[in-house]
């Protein structure tokens, strides 16, 4: 897989779910997959497009990172592993198939250590889990997601769940269309470029037929 570097906007969180949006942080796995996070401030830049983490934590896992780069090496490592493993079982489960046995203990392994790692908070009435940098430490944005990753597997409605049927790209995405036809995981990029092939197709066609 290809490490590309690459600044993460609000238009790459299309997936609908926070565990979606790790997994599409590769690209084109429809044809040369091509890996967004080269490293753990490139991760750190994707979790400050979400929304799911604090800015105050985002800037302790910084300083965390910077103070001990292998720790952050091998966190990043621990991450993309669940990401493989949900991206396996997701497009499993979405083509008819059972998934690896490998891949599911991966997530629960992940969701094991979050769930290991998380402490109850009063919030509005209610107990939450949540998760801090003093006890996650550089694990805590893989602590969150995996989390999420067991309660979309869960809970998603699988009708709804989509591949990308744009070509050099395959991300994973939820349908909240009422029609529930989304094909493209964005019409302003995979759809538009659909649309234009098959008006060159249909160009190259029409003069092929006029040539002869």
């Amino acid at each position: 897989m290809r490490i590309e570097p690459h600044v993460f906007h609000a238009d790459d969180l299309i997936g609908g779910d926070l565990a979606l949006d790790l997994v599409n942080t590769v690209t084109a796995r429809d044809g040369a997959p091509r890996d967004r996070l080269p490293d753990y401030a490139a991760l750190l830049q994707w979790a400050r497009a979400n929304d799911a983490f604090g800015v105050r934590d985002l800037a302790a896992l910084g300083r965390l990172a910077a103070a001990s780069p292998a720790k952050a090496r091998a966190a990043l490592g621990r991450l993309k592993l669940l990401r493989e493993a949900l991206c396996s079982t997701l497009y499993a489960l979405l083509r008819g198939r059972t998934p690896a046995e490998a891949d599911l203990q991966r997530i629960h392994a992940a969701y094991a250590a979050a769930a290991a790692a998380a402490q109850l908070r009063r919030s509005d009435g209610r107990a939450l889990r949540s998760w801090t940098p003093q006890l996650s430490q550089l694990d805590l944005i893989t602590h969150v997601v995996a989390i999420r990753a067991i309660a979309l597997l869960e809970e998603a409605e699988f009708a709804r769940l989509r591949i990308c049927d744009g070509h050099d790209c395959g991300w994973v995405f939820l349908d909240t269309s009422k029609s529930g036809r989304r094909r493209w995981c964005d019409m302003a990029t995979c759809g538009n470029t659909a649309k234009a092939q098959r008006f060159q197709r249909r160009h190259a066609g029409v003069e092929r037929r006029a040539a002869g």
